[in-house]
């Protein structure tokens, strides 16, 4: 093989004949070294962490990429490693860091870090690209502060989730290159720097969920031509501001503002909206914005995709012809304000949309047609805490086959609470509580379940508070993907259990489906307050992670088999006020439930009951048994007419009183 000094190749074969000639075991020996002893750190004094290192190669170690051809550490990835059980904060020593020369990514999020020892050694990273310390617990800026024209190739900081107090710390502003800057979840409150109109670079700046209280346009935002997303929310900025203060920033796309409770926007000149591109905006939580639904933000509405005015002041219809002011609208929230009137039709052209939220209002009317018929696309609706009538049937079509969340609970709607062909839906969630939903919930899906499987996707359905009746159906068992089931009352006061079976205070009859067991990851289940009859199935003793049973208010009869006592994770067990019979199991759980409940069963007896099962209980739970040994005892009684002529009459009156004690039982 020929190799000329001029080929461009001859470093790489050079340095790969070098490690072959060397001995080279894949990574530098002061490089693992380093390593090590960054391990004896973050365990100190009891750690774990990095357990599984082993051999030479420490390029083969949990968390360390190396370059391919240099065999050198390039990246670090050692989020959460440090032990939570040790309370003392770490101080890792920046001098070990600087060992890997040609480190590129370091993240050491989450790991109690609370500051460097000599921050200025890391001025030796010449090629740190990114750095990753959210999370920890960074107090003292100065910690930051690792030296003026130092890490010059650093482009993405993320300090979100400490500690940091006070101002952003001006030693920041040193890094001019830096595209993405993370500072949310801190305390830092004040003004925002000056300094950052500095970082001309800046793309990407998140300062969200701090407390910074000064006036928007005091800060120079149009110093910061490459911004793309700007992210202001969860703060206490204050007075008025307009979208003229973005006007130069012709590459802004991402808005939020949200949750600034004492911002007040100025909507009324046309003026106040630049030719700014945005395609997502946040206005949420802002308190001070009311009025009517905005129909325009000049340049800005036809080019957006996302927008937020949810937890507001605003008021009056919504907007008649929306899909013309916001035509490429994906996602659009305009939850709990005070919006009134009923929906237009004009919602259902928005036909790109995916998610729709005007949950917490005060709209009237019935649901439009073109809301599902037309939006194909659409995910997520939510519709709930209005005042909406009328029945859905024609909601649930084939055009919503993308439909995974549906809540339209706390309205008016009325009729049968589903449909019957539901078989090719993708539904996830479907929550229509507190309606005025009717009927018999068994026939709901039949004809879905000829086609079957119904809602093959279901994990949670609540149709609590309506006025359902009927048979448990056999169909929900049938949905192994359900976790939660509620079709209680609220007004009894049952909470809801995850996963959980609750299906309380209704008119359901029949026996409990043996086919409930098939949910074994079922933790609670609530049957109470209903019509029920039949035996407790040992079959429920399947469920073995259970952890609430109640089953009281039904008509059960039969005994308990010993077998519940196998379900040692029952915190609640309650059988009260049934026809139940026999000798409570013991042992176990089944000792820490008290006498209230069995309360109501008549034919129950030992602890804790304070009937005692060595006195004989004669009490017949079906009266045809009655009437069968009176029978029998008359035929006995006739023929011993000869001998004691008063016994008939002894046993009659006998047997009628067990009789009429039976049938006060039932």
């Amino acid at each position: 093989m020929e190799i000329t000094f001029g080929n461009s190749t001859f470093l790489p074969i050079f340095s790969l004949l070098l490690c072959m000639c060397s001995g080279c075991h894949g990574c530098m020996d002061e490089e693992r070294d380093a390593l090590l002893q960054i391990k004896d750190s973050i365990n100190s004094p009891e750690g774990t962490a990095f357990s599984s290192w082993y051999g030479e190669d420490c390029c083969q170690w949990e968390g360390v990429q190396c370059n391919a051809s240099t065999t050198r550490v390039s990246s670090i990835f050692f989020n959460y490693r440090r032990d939570p059980s040790l309370l003392e904060n770490w101080y890792p020593n920046a001098t070990l860091f600087a060992q890997f020369k040609d480190l590129e990514i370091l993240h050491l999020g989450g790991n109690q870090i609370a500051g460097f020892t000599s921050p200025e050694e890391l001025h030796s990273l010449k090629h740190l690209q990114q750095l990753n310390l959210q999370g920890n617990s960074i107090e003292n800026a100065s910690h930051l502060c690792w030296g003026k024209g130092a890490l010059p190739s650093l482009y993405y900081l993320d300090l979100s989730g400490n500690n940091l107090q006070g101002f952003i710390p001006e030693c920041l502003c040193d890094s001019l290159l830096l595209k993405q800057l993370i500072l949310f979840y801190n305390h830092l409150h004040g003004q925002i720097s000056p300094c950052l109109s500095n970082m001309t670079a800046l793309q990407y700046l998140d300062l969200s969920s701090n407390q910074f209280s000064d006036s928007l346009p005091t800060f120079p935002f149009h110093n910061l031509p490459s911004i793309d997303t700007l992210i202001l929310s969860k703060n206490k900025f204050r007075g008025k501001f307009s979208f003229s203060i973005f006007a130069n920033l012709s590459k802004l796309s991402h808005l939020e503002i949200s949750y600034n409770p004492y911002l007040e926007l100025e909507t009324e000149s046309r003026t106040c909206f630049p030719s700014i591109k945005l395609i997502e905006l946040s206005l949420a939580g802002c308190n001070n914005l009311s009025g009517p639904f905005p129909k325009t933000f000049g340049n800005i509405s036809s080019r957006l995709t996302s927008l937020d005015i949810s937890n507001n002041g605003f008021y009056g219809p919504l907007l008649e012809d929306i899909h013309l002011i916001f035509p490429e609208l994906l996602y659009l929230s305009a939850s709990d304000n005070g919006f009134n009137g009923g929906i237009p039709p004009s919602f259902g052209r928005l036909k790109r949309l995916q998610y729709l939220d005007i949950s917490g209002n005060k709209l009237h009317g019935e649901i439009p047609y073109l809301l599902t018929s037309n939006m194909s696309c659409l995910e997520y609706l939510d519709l709930s805490g209005n005042q909406l009538h009328g029945e859905i049937q024609y909601l649930l079509t084939s055009n919503m086959s993308r439909r995974q969340y549906l809540y339209l609970h706390d309205n008016n709607l009325r009729g049968d609470a589903l449909p019957r062909n539901l078989s090719f839906l993708k539904l996830e969630v479907i929550h229509l509580g507190n309606n005025d939903f009717t009927g018999n919930l068994l026939g709901s899906l039949y004809w879905s379940l000829l086609q079957s499987p119904a809602l093959p996707q279901l994990r949670v359905l609540s149709l609590s508070g309506n006025h359902l009746e009927g048979q448990i159906p056999h169909w929900l068992c049938q949905m192994r993907h359900l976790e939660t089931l509620d079709l209680s009352d609220f007004s009894h006061g049952h909470h809801l259990y995850l996963p959980a079976l609750d299906l309380s205070s209704n008119r359901l009859t029949g026996s409990i489906p043996v086919q409930i067991t098939q949910l074994i990851a079922l933790r609670a289940l609530n049957l109470s307050h209903s019509k029920l009859f039949g035996e407790l199935s040992p079959e429920l003793t399947k469920l073995t992670d259970l952890e609430v049973l109640d089953v009281s208010h039904d008509k059960l009869f039969g005994e308990l088999c010993p077998e519940f006592t196998n379900l040692t994770f029952l915190e609640i067990f309650n059988v009260s006020f049934n026809n139940l019979s026999g000798t409570i199991p013991v042992g176990y759980q089944f000792s820490t439930f008290d006498a209230s409940s069995y309360i109501g069963n008549p034919g129950l007896c030992g602890n804790p009951l304070s009937r005692n099962c060595g006195v004989v209980v004669m009490i017949v739970s079906d009266c045809c048994h009655v009437i069968r040994a009176v029978f029998m005892l008359f035929c006995l009684c006739f023929r011993a007419l000869s001998v004691v002529p008063c016994c008939c009459f002894y046993i009659y009156t006998e047997l009628t009183t067990t009789y009429n004690s039976c049938h006060n039982y039932l």
